[in-house]
């Protein structure tokens, strides 16, 4: 998963978050077929907030999500990602059953995130 400033002013999106799934051969759910949202949250059990932008599968196991880019959704999925330690990916498997992939930022992740806020707010005003 990469997460990234939206360089290209042809999309309307502020950010982009890429993920790939790679499976196995005879991986019994068939691949992915199509991520929903990604979530953030405050612990493992919380139903957590959804990031406000769109899904799109790119190809097979590679989905891309825009993320809004008005300033009031762009400032309210920075504070998620930025005060939320926990990330969710519900996903459908090609088979149709339903999973979701769900990590920690753990405290690397925490400065990970923290500079690379911290970055694209220079960036942006800069």
């Amino acid at each position: 998963m990469t997460i990234r400033r939206n360089a290209d002013r042809s999309l309307p999106a502020s950010h982009i978050i890429e993920v790939i799934f790679i499976t196995p051969d005879g991986f019994s759910g068939g691949g992915i077929e199509n991520v929903l949202r990604v979530s953030m949250k405050g612990s493992e059990q919380e139903a957590g907030s959804p990031l406000l932008g769109i899904p799109a599968k790119i190809s097979d196991g590679f989905f891309l999500v825009a993320l809004n880019d008005t300033k009031a959704e762009q400032d309210a999925n920075l504070t998620l990602l930025r005060r939320q330690s926990w990330i969710d990916i519900p996903m459908i498997y090609k088979s149709g059953r339903r999973a979701l992939f769900t990590m920690e930022k753990g405290i690397p992740g925490e400065k990970v995130f923290a500079d690379a806020i911290e970055a694209w707010q220079v960036a942006s005003a800069g």
